[in-house]
């Protein structure tokens, strides 16, 4: 049997806009509670082609000297838009400027049909506050060069907008793994993580590495990815309160896990803790 490699040009869209600019992506406000997303606000019109892989970045929310966390959902149809992502936490992101902290990213192995509608809303502890959402696509091509999902489902968010609170290892030792999920409710088979500072913490020093691992299994977790010192993920504390990453990227990791399965995450610092402790989630695809 001879193998025929495919052929075309992988295509490419994104509201980030083609020239120059420090405010890519599209504003989007928070809701007047911190628990209430606020109005819905179109990335994409109608997308170009059928997309494969959709990147997310968030970024302009943080502020020096006060909390802010953060959900962000990403919509797809009408004006009565269905939930593609819920509950991305993006809280404390760092600005979109050259010297501001980088935004927060999120990589999912998503199949988007063409012409559809994508839209965005957000609800953060900074009431009616705008901040932006870029969005990226690719795809185009006759058959994605690896598996696809339709849909994701995150896990961790308690009342919006925390996650669930993860005490981290201090200055490179490992923290105990927390659970984030006692049973998944789908099979799935990419995970992406979320991560993002605590309510209350006005003073984030000293600025610091975390690095993020996702467990999996009962008390004695396996490291999702095999590697026991793998680390894929590593966010940023800035002293200004801003927040940003993956450093490095926001690639998911490829793994069949069933549903009922207990998910866990676990935290290492680079420098000396907060008072308080991260928020943490787990977004899974299936």
């Amino acid at each position: 049997m001879l193998w025929t490699p495919r052929k075309g040009v992988v295509r490419y869209e994104s509201n980030l806009g083609n020239v120059g600019t420090l405010t890519p992506g599209t504003s989007c406000t928070t809701g007047a509670g911190s628990s209430t997303k606020g109005t819905a606000v179109q990335l994409i019109a109608a997308t170009a082609f059928d997309a494969f892989h959709v990147r997310i970045l968030a970024s302009n929310y943080g502020l020096s000297a006060t909390t802010a966390r953060g959900c962000l959902d990403i919509l797809i149809g009408a004006a009565t838009e269905e939930v593609l992502i819920p509950n991305l936490l993006m809280g404390f992101c760092g600005g979109s400027g050259v010297t501001t902290g980088g935004p927060l990213t999120w990589d999912f192995p998503l199949f988007i049909p063409a012409g559809s509608r994508l839209a965005a809303q957000v609800a953060g502890d900074r009431l009616s506050t705008a901040m932006r959402v870029g969005i990226q696509l690719w795809g185009g091509v006759s058959e994605a060069p690896w598996r696809t999902g339709g849909r994701v489902t995150t896990y961790g968010i308690g009342t919006v907008p925390a996650g669930t609170t993860v005490t981290s290892g201090a200055s490179g030792a490992e923290g105990a793994f927390i659970q984030i999920v006692a049973s998944t409710t789908d099979d799935h088979f990419a995970f992406v993580p979320s991560f993002q500072p605590p309510s209350g913490d006005t003073t984030l020093t000293p600025g610091k590495h975390f690095y993020m691992d996702i467990g999996i299994g009962a008390a004695t977790e396996e490291i999702l990815g095999g590697s026991p010192n793998q680390c894929p993920w590593i966010y940023t504390y800035s002293t200004d309160e801003l927040c940003g990453g993956p450093w490095g990227g926001s690639m998911p990791i490829f793994a069949d896990v069933p549903s009922g399965t207990r998910l866990a995450a676990r935290l290492s610092a680079s420098g000396a803790l907060d008072a308080a402790s991260p928020n943490c989630a787990i977004h899974a695809v299936s």
